[in-house]
């Protein structure tokens, strides 16, 4: 166990390799409660939400979930986030662990008019059940039809008198979803899911398991690939910004944008053995110049080698392009590739 923003939680129950693999192949269970829950209620919630966030949110029907960053007016990260439509005038947005007292108050210093804040987090209890057989063991627990759940979609769904928000979606890159529920009954969800999914092979899977998993699909990771020093561009965000409308830290993307960029989130492979760490350093090949850091680099079970991601100088950032890890006193070969890392059982 180890200390997570507060919270008591297991890096390991068997084995993350095990785990992950399960996860891939099979299903296995997160207990993800340390998120945070923060609701955006009344009139005005919607055009705060337009406001706060470079996403756009006025298309969104209720039941719909829509990703989001959420910047400075310097344009680096505040957080990213999932923000849920339950009706109209109702948003949850759910929050990292780490930032959820740093988001909440960069709300409340951003809101105004006639909309509320409320932080349900304590309150509330989440687990993530993910896999290729995630569906088949909760179709065992609930009533409502979870065909009928697109990803990143969610519905309700009432159980022993227990209220649940199932969605479809999830950290892994794998199909599968995440519970909402009162934190009093998160227990009894837990041990539920755990009894019906026997059948399937259905195990517990810790913090260790969750990163690979997300490294595996290329999912960035607040504090690593995404911070408060880098810009929202050239990490893959731009798919989720709307550069048109107006919103907290466009103009310095805008600027950077007619400026271009000076650095780059890049994905690599190493193309011999070795295992590539955070924080090691990015060289080029032939000059040995310093050309950027290592966010996020681990043994990939499923390629069995070594990937990570990199924040690197732009003119290096050629797909295809070979580059330099250095990892302890050697500089390892890697092979710069664009996408996910490894394909997987996701329902678009």
């Amino acid at each position: 166990m180890v200390d997570f923003s507060g919270w008591d939680m297991p890096i390991q129950y068997e084995g993350i390799i095990a785990e992950h693999m399960r996860t891939r192949q099979g299903a296995s269970l997160f207990d993800v409660s340390h998120m945070g829950e923060l609701y955006l209620e009344g009139k005005d919630a919607l055009a705060n939400l337009e406001r706060l966030l470079p996403n756009r949110f006025g298309d969104m029907k209720t039941g719909q979930v829509r990703y989001s960053p959420m910047l400075y007016e310097n344009g680096t990260f505040v957080d990213d986030l999932s923000v849920y439509r339950l009706c109209d005038d109702k948003f949850l947005l759910c929050v990292n662990a780490s930032n959820k007292d740093k988001d909440h108050a960069w709300i409340a210093q951003n809101i105004k008019g006639e909309v509320v804040l409320t932080d349900k987090s304590d309150a509330t209890g989440q687990i993530a059940i993910q896999g290729p057989k995630a569906e088949a063991i909760l179709k065992k627990l609930v009533k409502i039809d979870l065909t009928k759940i697109g990803y990143w979609f969610f519905d309700w769904d009432l159980i022993d008198g227990k209220e649940l928000l199932i969605a479809r979606m999830g950290y892994t890159g794998e199909d599968g979803f995440e519970i909402f529920i009162d934190q009093e009954h998160t227990l009894w969800l837990w041990e539920k899911l755990m009894e019906l999914g026997q059948e399937e092979g259905l195990q517990p899977a810790g913090l260790g398991a969750r990163d690979t998993l997300r490294l595996e699909v290329a999912f960035p990771l607040y504090g690593q690939e995404i911070d408060d020093k880098h810009l929202a561009l050239g990490c893959g965000m731009s798919r989720f910004m709307d550069l048109e409308k107006e919103f907290i830290g466009r103009s310095p993307l805008l600027a950077a944008q007619k400026a271009g960029l000076k650095e780059q989130l890049v994905k690599f492979v190493l193309v011999g053995k070795g295992v590539p760490r955070n924080h090691c350093k990015v060289v080029d090949l032939n000059s040995r110049e310093l050309i950027g850091e290592v966010t996020s680099g681990s043994h990939s079970p499923v390629l069995s080698g070594g990937i990570g991601m990199a924040w690197i100088k732009a003119e290096h950032a050629q797909p295809g392009k070979i580059i330099g890890i250095e990892v302890r006193d050697r500089v390892l070969e890697a092979k710069l590739i664009q996408g996910s890392f490894v394909k997987t059982s996701k329902k678009a």
